[in-house]
């Protein structure tokens, strides 16, 4: 009886240890969903709707980067090293969100014009 109780407890210990490299990350999601809405879009309706979305992301992106940079600005108390360090990192990740974002516009913009090709045809 110990010994089943010891194999069970291994298998599940080892089920939960592997679980995790096979999940994906929050972003990771997205990303993929967000391509196959991409591709699966075929009607102008549809290319509009999604280049709607993209362009909403890209905007919200834009506006977290910026809440960033007014917060790496903004004093605080606490040791000088500490806050050059919390500044630069929340100045990286602006730049990171503004470069996403004109991913997403850029997509945005074609998806707009492949929908007005398509209605014009």
């Amino acid at each position: 009886m110990k010994t089943t109780k010891i194999i069970a407890t291994g298998i599940l210990a080892m089920g939960l240890a592997t679980a995790n490299l096979h999940a994906l990350d929050t972003n990771e999601r997205l990303e993929l969903l967000e391509t196959a809405m991409i591709e699966q879009a075929t009607t102008p309706a549809q290319k509009s709707a999604v280049s709607e979305y993209l362009a909403n992301v890209a905007k919200e992106k834009v506006e977290l980067a910026q809440a960033l940079r007014d917060r790496a600005n903004s004093p605080r108390g606490g040791k000088i090293v500490s806050q050059m360090n919390e500044k630069k990192d929340l100045l990286r990740r602006a730049e990171a969100l503004e470069k996403e974002a004109q991913k997403y516009r850029n997509v945005s913009m074609d998806l707009h014009n492949a929908s007005m090709q398509v209605a014009q045809n």
